[in-house]
């Protein structure tokens, strides 16, 4: 059976508010990027806006100077769509759930579950991807794992594709906008 209708003008207006259909319902440039990977459109709008690319034709029209450099965040929103491509990499066993609670609170970057998940992976990468370090901290060292192939998947695919993998380090005001580009639909305004 064919998916009701409703579901199908559901999908196709989410991907016109992402920038991944024109207003004719075509896929505009930024969609056909988008569908070159595996991933739910709000994770490939992420990467692809990360990677300057959110604009159509930016790479091609941009004077590659420090200043435009220095506003990509590609390499942390990998690692997050790869985070977010797995199920939870947190485990909280019953009979120490305090415990794993402090220990998760250790990485909380307060504004964004999607920074606290760069945040603990970049924490085990600094650990040599650990298995040691994932049981003490409460992480999955399997899921982190799974993290990694999947990290290592879209990077070749990026890299076939000459999208720039370009860290922004320690400001993540860009890789905020990005995260944003994709989720601005989940936002709330709080009273």
């Amino acid at each position: 059976d064919p998916p009701p209708k409703e579901n199908i003008l559901a999908s196709m207006y989410q991907l016109w508010i992402l920038g991944a259909l024109d207003n004719n319902g075509q896929l505009s440039i930024l969609g056909k990027s988008m569908a070159d990977f595996p991933l739910d459109p709000p994770l490939a709008k992420l990467l692809l806006f990360a990677a300057g690319q959110g604009n159509p034709g930016w790479l091609a029209s941009a004077h590659k100077t420090n200043q435009t450099i220095a506003q990509l965040s590609s390499a942390e929103a990998l690692i997050i769509v790869s985070a977010l491509s797995v199920p939870t990499i947190f485990y909280r066993p019953k009979e120490r759930e305090e415990e794993s609670d402090a220990t998760r609170e250790k990485f909380f970057v307060p504004e964004s579950d999607h920074l606290t998940l760069l945040n603990v992976y970049q924490q085990w990468r600094l650990n040599g991807y650990d298995k040691h370090w994932c049981e003490i901290h409460f992480v999955q060292h399997k899921a982190l794992t799974k993290v990694r192939e999947i990290h290592a998947q879209l990077l070749e695919l990026m890299e076939s594709k000459n999208i720039p993998h370009i860290s922004c380090d320690t400001d993540w005001d860009h890789l905020r906008r990005a995260i944003c580009s994709a989720y601005f639909f989940n936002a709330a305004k709080l009273k």
